[in-house]
């Protein structure tokens, strides 16, 4: 061998060594993780007693087609209708303590009200202005149902 090839193998053993201590290093450190925020492990305060109720006992002349709001579909209007909500103007008129009694109950939904803005679209739908509906909340459908954009 010559010298020239015994420096390029030394050369390479060094490289070798340094990614290797490289790796260990790597592998030592500790992982620095986050813990998550307080505010998202607790539930959320329940509303103060003297709420009135976001619910009615049957609807106020014909039931209005919940499933024309974005996010909800046939189980979460099901749910809707079993709690005594049954109408847009019931649903944009909640007070924000009322909003927190229905999430409350919603279970695998909770959250979908604030998220999906239901109150926005129920104020809209209630209105009967479907092209500002559109305008904050997509195209509803040929038959009044939310559009492909739901």
């Amino acid at each position: 061998m010559t010298n020239s090839q015994l420096m390029l193998i030394g050369a390479l053993i060094v490289a070798v060594i340094v990614v290797a201590f490289a790796l260990l290093r790597a592998r030592a450190r500790p992982v620095a993780v986050e813990p998550a925020p307080v505010a998202d492990a607790l539930p959320p305060p329940p509303p103060p007693a003297d709420t009135p109720s976001p619910f009615l006992p049957a609807p106020d002349g014909e039931a209005d087609d919940l499933g024309r709001i974005k996010g909800v579909g046939p189980k979460l209007q099901a749910r809707l209708k079993e709690l005594g909500v049954f109408h847009y103007a019931q649903i944009a008129g909640w007070t924000p303590a009322q909003l927190a009694l229905v999430d409350a109950e919603l279970g695998q939904f909770q959250g979908r009200p604030e998220r999906d803005q239901w109150q926005s679209q129920a104020r809209l739908l209630a209105s009967g202005d479907t092209k500002a509906y559109e305008r904050a909340h997509g195209k509803l459908g040929p038959d009044g149902a939310p559009g492909a954009g739901a």
